[in-house]
């Protein structure tokens, strides 16, 4: 992919990516001036119907281009807040969605 890429250009993970692989192609990406963005999904078949929550994180400059777009899918509040705030540097945003995927799955384990 890194290839057909240019400087300047913006790639978006949203897979449940492991956060040493996400910092591993932050910096891979930044040597050659390409921007990149790790951002947890979470919503499951409901999230993918209305909206998911987004959690972005990586590179400031890009995160602030890409934003309104990312707004525009992300769940809502009843206030219409969009469900997606920007994480942090580099693998913060698939950190915390591994956080949040473990909290779910113990208190899963907790209810059964």
């Amino acid at each position: 992919l890194t290839e057909l890429l240019e400087p300047g250009d913006i790639v978006i993970d949203g897979g449940n990516s492991n956060f040493n692989d996400t910092n591993r192609r932050f910096k891979k990406l930044e040597e050659k001036g390409i921007h990149f963005i790790g951002m947890g999904v979470s919503g499951g078949e409901e999230g993918a119907l209305n909206g998911p929550a987004l959690m972005p994180g990586g590179d400031k400059e890009a995160y602030d281009k890409v934003s309104p777009i990312l707004e525009s899918i992300a769940a809502k509040t009843e206030e219409g807040v969009p469900c997606v705030a920007y994480i942090g540097p580099e693998a913060s945003g698939h950190y915390v969605k591994m956080v949040h995927n473990g909290m779910e799955y113990g208190i899963m384990q907790i209810i059964c």
